[in-house]
């Protein structure tokens, strides 16, 4: 079946286009419903004001602040290679 929709310049879509065009039409209207609900919930769950809040608890550690902090400086490492540009 010939299709008059013109392939976006995103070389992802293009690539998926041949498969997606041959899909009957209640294969194409779930594939709407499905991108809808994920456009959707990442809307809902980007709100960029308080990205931060997710990482709220999770980092767990029975060392103090110093300590941390000691112990990533104490970790670090000098790059003695050459880098050609």
């Amino acid at each position: 079946m010939e299709s008059n929709v013109e392939i976006a310049s995103s070389p992802i879509i293009a690539r998926y286009w041949p498969e997606l065009n041959d899909l009957n039409d209640n294969m194409k209207l779930e594939l709407i419903i499905m991108l809808s609900r994920s456009l959707k919930y990442h809307k809902a769950n980007s709100d960029s004001a308080h990205w931060a809040d997710r990482f709220c608890g999770v980092w767990e550690d029975s060392r103090t602040a110093d300590e941390i902090v000691n112990d990533i400086r104490s970790m670090r490492t000098a790059n003695t290679f050459d880098v050609e540009l």
